[in-house]
């Protein structure tokens, strides 16, 4: 949530996660800790032996079954649990960066902007504004995403930058701005070299540019990290062509057959061809 580049974005992960942008690669709010689902559905503890209720726990469990039911389709749950962890805890940044991912997917995107903001709001941390970053990204607001993610770079405490400047470069993508993407991927994966998503966009914009022994180099180092998909397998027929390297080109071109004959990659191949 690539965005579906910035798709980056609506992969739901974990509640660690992020809006994944892109293919990816921009995924769904980060910041809620904890998966104690089997405490969310019983009330706050009222006895007084207990202490007080914990309603910021309480409020992130009710965001990890919301998000979880919204992920299943059960969009009525979710609102509800969604909506309960707003009202136990209004004034954390995660209940808020929740709800607006919610009421992005069911299409109320002012509402979802709404709400990003108070998130924002509430929190400078580089969660926060990367989660706004993805959403501004999904909707073509690219300058304003881009704003977003520099936001959540300049937070030093934040340890997810790696997620940051890969979400960036794909949404710089759609600039289309070749030369930052690069810049951003590249950090990217020089911070997390498990970035395989980077890898393949990298991998494409080498290959946009003739560079074919750099293109192939970057899809070597996707191979190290994921599983060949209809992307991947494309980019390798053109880069293997590229070197001419036929049988490269032709074991590829089976693969993607194989593995992928549904795919609009291996339509792409098939045009290919008889052009």
């Amino acid at each position: 949530m690539a965005i579906k580049r910035c798709q980056c974005l609506l992969v739901i992960m974990s509640l660690l996660g992020l809006f994944s942008c892109a293919k990816s690669t921009l995924h769904k709010p980060e910041g809620a800790r904890g998966s104690e689902q089997a405490r969310a559905s019983k009330s706050l503890p009222n006895d007084p032996t207990m202490g007080a209720p914990d309603y910021h726990r309480a409020a992130l469990i009710n965001v990890e079954l919301g998000l979880g039911y919204l992920a299943q389709g059960q969009v009525a749950r979710a609102k509800t649990k969604l909506t309960h962890a707003v009202k136990l805890a209004p004034k954390i940044s995660e209940t808020h960066s929740a709800m607006a991912y919610f009421l992005e997917m069911i299409g109320e995107l002012k509402d979802a902007e709404r709400e990003h903001k108070k998130a924002v709001g509430l929190s400078g941390q580089g969660a926060v504004y990367n989660n706004y970053g993805a959403f501004l990204c999904r909707r073509g607001r690219l300058k304003e995403a881009d704003q977003a993610f520099h936001s959540a770079i300049e937070d030093k405490e934040y340890a997810r930058t790696a997620e940051v400047y890969e979400n960036a470069g794909l949404c710089a993508l759609k600039w289309p701005d070749d030369s930052k993407a690069t810049e951003y991927l590249t950090t990217a994966v020089r911070q997390d070299p498990n970035r395989s998503s980077a890898f393949l966009e990298l991998a494409a914009l080498s290959l946009k540019q003739e560079k074919f022994g750099e293109a192939k180099e970057w899809l070597n180092r996707y191979q190290a990290v994921a599983e060949q998909n209809a992307r991947s397998l494309w980019l390798g027929i053109a880069v293997s062509k590229g070197l001419k390297d036929e049988n490269g080109a032709t074991s590829q071109a089976i693969m993607l057959k194989n593995l992928f004959e549904d795919s609009p990659e291996y339509q792409l191949y098939l045009k290919s061809r008889k052009s």
